[in-house]
């Protein structure tokens, strides 16, 4: 967790290099006490990055630092990003650099809530070598110690640990283009619609793609409702020892042994209903807008 003294350190340098930089503050100093494997290297201009580079309009309050860690013979690269005024609150992690919009909805979340993100870059790429970030959570990984390590540091231990992703338009094996959908359900994986479920292009909070993800070791349907009150679609996975996919949700579920975990997931660039689930989130989480 992040002290105080460390915060306001890290928020007073994070300030002065705002005024130095522009938009988009880069290079603020990380906590002392971030996992002692995680090295920074340096951005020269937010332009080394695509992310960055596309979302610097919108991203005044927050500073990234570009992070690597090593796991064996693979390198693995990400941005750190936070509110350097209001660095304590939700933190997101954001596995796949494909799914650009799920970026600018993390960078939304961090302005209008405080805390930050962490998004693996993969040269805009769904995997890195080969290797799917969010199926790497093995037990005792390197990957999954240091990952939940770093987003121990920020994240409040109060609030759950958060993934942001975007899914193709539709479902595959019905004539669209993408794995996920609310229409679907197997015996791990159950489906509880909101209300109307809508195919085709951006239908909004009512989309076949549009849902979050929830955990745990059994359906908490108590849990489902207060989503499914607020207009949210869930999905409800089921995680055992045996189906464990070593995904970001089986790891919290099995490894850190509690159900605190949310994914919210929209139709790619669907910016806007990302939004709108990530305001009806917070509000069922209690979280205010700084």
């Amino acid at each position: 967790m992040i002290t105080k003294k460390i915060l306001f350190h890290a928020t007073t340098l994070g300030s002065v290099l705002f005024l130095a930089t522009g938009c988009v503050k880069t290079n603020c100093p990380l906590p002392d006490n971030l996992d002692h494997r995680v090295k920074k290297v340096h951005l020269n201009s937010y332009r080394e990055s695509p992310d960055l580079k596309r979302n610097s309009w919108s991203m005044g309050s927050l500073c990234a630092d570009r992070i690597t860690f090593k796991e064996g013979n693979q390198t693995w690269k990400f941005l750190l990003v936070w509110n350097t005024a209001h660095p304590k609150g939700p933190f997101w992690y954001l596995p796949h650099d494909n799914e650009e919009s799920a970026f600018s909805a993390a960078a939304y979340a961090a302005k209008q809530y405080g805390g930050g993100f962490l998004a693996v870059e993969s040269n805009g790429q769904r995997y890195l070598s080969g290797r799917d970030p969010n199926r790497s959570f093995k037990k005792d990984s390197r990957y999954s110690k240091t990952i939940c390590r770093i987003i121990d540091t920020y994240k409040p231990a109060h609030l759950p640990y958060m993934a942001l992703h975007t899914n193709a338009e539709g479902y595959l094996k019905n004539g669209g283009d993408g794995t996920v959908s609310m229409r679907k359900h197997s015996k791990n994986m159950h489906s509880f619609p909101a209300g109307n479920i809508k195919t085709g292009r951006k239908k909004g909070l009512e989309d076949e793609d549009t849902l979050i993800y929830l955990a745990g070791k059994q359906i908490e349907r108590e849990k489902v409702k207060k989503f499914n009150d607020m207009g949210l679609n869930v999905k409800f996975e089921t995680v055992t020892k045996r189906s464990n996919d070593n995904s970001m949700s089986n790891c919290i579920v099995l490894h850190k042994h509690h159900d605190n975990y949310i994914n919210i997931e929209t139709e790619h660039e669907d910016l806007s209903t990302h939004k709108k689930m990530i305001d009806r989130v917070m509000k069922i989480l209690g979280q205010r807008s700084i």
